[in-house]
């Protein structure tokens, strides 16, 4: 592959990454083309996708929707991170559903390392540059509410976060704080329509 490769981690003086197990259940070192989408996941508070809808839109630029009124500045304000530039020699595309994402089932050497001392800074000058497309929660629109909703009533359903065990009580006391209204319902037996990413939820 000939494409800069990236990888965004709060770990600092990492030479070497090397494949391991996440949500496809197969070892990969995960990479991306689009470094400002990579900036999403540099953060040590981050609640995956309870904290909004992100991804690449159709013109190739990474967007963020809130999911709850500050989530950009929960997440990211005051958060130190390493943008890492791999060897993109092993990194295949395709092997993953998400556009932006490749991978690689050998470890890759790290190759170039840029420190970034306050995350939620560098997402607003990007934002400002139109480089990335961030979207802070609108509270009065009814369907932006609407949307939220849905996309994370998906996600309490998938990872059984209402009735888990121990290992969703995290999960469960944030939902709770942040979305009771839905975490209150009767629980939804009809198919929700997926409407961000899903890559973790904490």
């Amino acid at each position: 592959m000939t494409k800069k490769i990236y990888h965004v981690s709060t770990t600092p003086n990492l030479k070497e990454l090397k494949p391991h197990v996440s949500t496809h259940g197969k070892p990969y070192v995960y990479g991306t083309t689009a470094v400002d989408f990579a900036m999403f996941f540099g953060s040590n508070n981050k609640h995956g996708d309870f904290d909004g809808i992100y991804g690449i839109d159709e013109n190739g630029t990474p967007f963020f929707e809130e999911a709850y009124e500050g989530a950009l500045k929960e997440r990211f304000d005051g958060q130190t991170c390493y943008i890492y530039e791999l060897d993109p020699t092993t990194f295949e595309e395709g092997k993953t559903s998400f556009e932006g994402e490749v991978v690689s089932e050998k470890p890759v050497k790290v190759i170039g390392c840029t420190k970034v001392d306050n995350v939620y800074d560098y997402l607003q000058e990007a934002n400002k540059e139109g480089r990335v497309n961030l979207t802070e929660f609108k509270q009065d629109d009814p369907e932006y509410t609407a949307k939220i909703d849905a996309h994370i009533e998906e996600r309490i359903e998938r990872f059984n976060i209402r009735h888990g065990g121990l290992s969703r009580k995290p999960a469960r006391d944030f939902c709770n704080k942040k979305f009771g209204h839905i975490m209150n319902k009767p629980r939804n037996q009809e198919n929700t329509q997926d409407l961000g990413r899903s890559k973790t939820f904490f």
